[in-house]
């Protein structure tokens, strides 16, 4: 745990330090921002039994040009990728098909570990970013997202419910892709932060996966912390 923690203190003052020396080459043109997040599934869905904690991770590279003379409140639009972790109970048996999918729930099962569909997608920023006293930062923005690949990972018992050898050896499973994700994605984002640390929020007003063939509806909440020189 400590080392943990010793690794990410010289993480955040690394990519500070890089940050800070982006910002005075470019005189603050450019901004790169890391996202660290978990997304919260906000409404039921009969056949997807969503974890609490589903952690993600998303960076950009944006462009910032000044709103009318002031050089404190911006409009920016750049590049950038998210990738998203949905892990839930309920495990889907045929993520290939193209027609109705399959489920089978392990939340009381034993030996159960995880199951999870992680999309990743390329996304198109764009944010208005203001400054106060130069310290309060914020920004409200919306992104479009293009799935650039998507896979699925169960570890657990076999689908009969039942582990794999005396040892409590399990399944570990992986697909590559999956069929019946949206593949675009739309999200409204939220910034409010000091210096180069903020709170972050996003809404994707998109469903997850594409509605039909029994597959679950759900828009995603993300939340966490931003880093960036913006």
């Amino acid at each position: 745990m400590k080392k943990i923690l010793f690794t990410f203190i010289v993480m955040v003052i690394s990519m500070s330090s890089f940050a800070q020396l982006i910002a005075n080459k470019t005189d603050k043109k450019i901004t790169f921002g890391l996202d660290l997040f978990s997304d919260f599934q906000l409404t039921p869905s009969d056949n997807w039994d969503p974890r609490g904690f589903n952690q993600g991770t998303s960076f950009a590279l944006t462009y910032n040009f000044p709103l009318g003379e002031s050089t404190k409140h911006t409009v920016s639009i750049g590049l950038g990728m998210s990738s998203h972790n949905y892990f839930s109970y309920s495990r889907i048996l045929n993520p290939y098909t193209n027609g109705n999918l399959e489920y089978k729930n392990y939340r009381d099962v034993e030996g159960f570990k995880r199951f999870k569909v992680s999309p990743t997608y390329g996304e198109v920023p764009l944010e208005l970013r203001f400054r106060i006293k130069d310290a309060v930062k914020i920004g409200v923005g919306f992104k479009v997202g293009v799935m650039i690949a998507t896979k699925t990972r169960y570890v657990g018992p076999d689908e009969d419910g039942t582990l794999t050898d005396e040892s409590g050896a399990t399944v570990n499973q992986k697909y590559l892709y999956i069929n019946n994700i949206e593949r675009m994605a739309y999200s409204a984002t939220l910034r409010v932060g000091w210096r180069w640390v903020s709170a972050f929020a996003a809404y994707q007003l998109s469903p997850v996966f594409a509605v039909g063939h029994e597959a679950p509806v759900f828009h995603p909440l993300s939340v966490g912390v931003t880093f960036a020189p913006f």
